[in-house]
């Protein structure tokens, strides 16, 4: 997995890895839901446990070891979750890479295998620098590329109306970052003008 293959005329301005805290946000954030999701989902498993082990009439002993039980589930479950998130983030590590070169933008992201995502510059209508309160605790910020469709509408990485992570995950000085990029899609403008 090395640099991407490139158009003709065209060079790498920045070649950027993750931080290392991407393994604690992507670990952190994947939690948040899966524990959530654990939560409800627990509450048939721990029912189905419970009447399973052979556990006494609700009605006779009350709702105490039903409830111990679902807690019990709940911390074994999200023990086994955390660590295979925190597997799944280091797998992810390794695959993501971003570049910017002087016509387009491109990040390598997966888990097992890979895809590699290029926008042109000409495409990039936006470049939000991403600063969550998670991302603060975790040590790193990131950058969403906002791009034009080909029928202009605006395309935006969420899935159904929230933002999983930001297009760059963990992004060394993505104030910087920001600036190179608009300053090229700056740059990209007026040469397209002045070829007009």
């Amino acid at each position: 997995m090395s640099e991407p293959i490139l158009l003709e005329g065209e060079h790498i301005i920045l070649d950027v890895a993750p931080t290392p805290g991407f393994r604690k946000y992507v670990t952190i954030k994947a939690l948040v839901g899966i524990i959530f999701f654990l939560g409800m989902v627990n509450v048939i498993v721990s029912m189905a446990v419970y009447v399973a082990v052979g556990g006494a009439l609700v009605t006779e002993v009350g709702v105490g070891p039903l409830v111990l039980t679902y807690f019990t589930l709940l911390i074994v479950f999200s023990f086994i979750a955390a660590v295979l998130t925190y597997i799944v983030a280091g797998l992810m590590f390794k695959k993501y890479r971003y570049w910017v070169t002087n016509k387009r933008v491109i990040w390598r992201h997966g888990i097992f295998g890979y895809k590699i995502t290029s926008v042109p510059l000409e495409r990039i209508s936006d470049v939000e620098v991403s600063r969550t309160f998670l991302e603060s605790i975790c040590g790193v910020a990131g950058l969403v590329i906002r791009r034009m469709t080909v029928e202009g509408e605006m395309h935006y990485p969420y899935v159904y109306g929230i933002r999983l992570f930001p297009t760059m995950i963990a992004v060394p000085n993505p104030e910087e970052m920001q600036r190179q990029i608009l300053e090229l899609i700056g740059r990209k403008g007026k040469e397209s003008k002045l070829t007009v």
